[in-house]
């Protein structure tokens, strides 16, 4: 049985890729976005459980994205990690509602802990990971 259904939105495939291979090896499903208009659309399509979001995707970036998901009432409860390159992001982060901030290169256990932990608490405590 899935842990559950996590989207991820990253338009680096390589990325995607080990992602997709690491959530579903530790049982979750996955569904994947490559920009913010796919973003809107996956999250209020598939109802994922969790959204792993860059900042820098193609329309709009990941914070404007997570903005207008936090406004909407059919996806605001669905916790945001941001998983990304750029540093110094994270108060805005916490700002826009995300429950994570994690730093490309990652460790991936510490990242399957964020998810955990975000899933556990529904997206009402943010954690931060570098």
């Amino acid at each position: 049985m899935a842990k559950g259904k996590i989207l991820v939105v990253d338009d680096e495939q390589d990325v995607v890729k080990a992602l997709k291979i690491r959530l579903k090896a530790n049982g979750y499903n996955v569904i994947i976005a490559s920009d913010s208009v796919e973003a809107f659309t996956m999250a209020n399509k598939e109802k994922p459980d969790l959204i792993i979001l860059d900042i820098m995707i193609p329309g709009g970036g990941g914070f404007i994205v997570a903005e207008r998901l936090k406004q909407s009432t059919t996806t605001r409860h669905i916790p945001i990690i941001f998983l990304t390159g750029i540093s110094g992001g994270e108060d805005r982060a916490y700002k826009v509602g995300a429950s994570g901030y994690v730093m490309k290169p990652y460790q991936p256990e510490k990242l399957l802990e964020t998810i955990q932990n975000a899933m556990d608490i529904s997206g009402k405590q943010t954690v931060f990971i570098s």
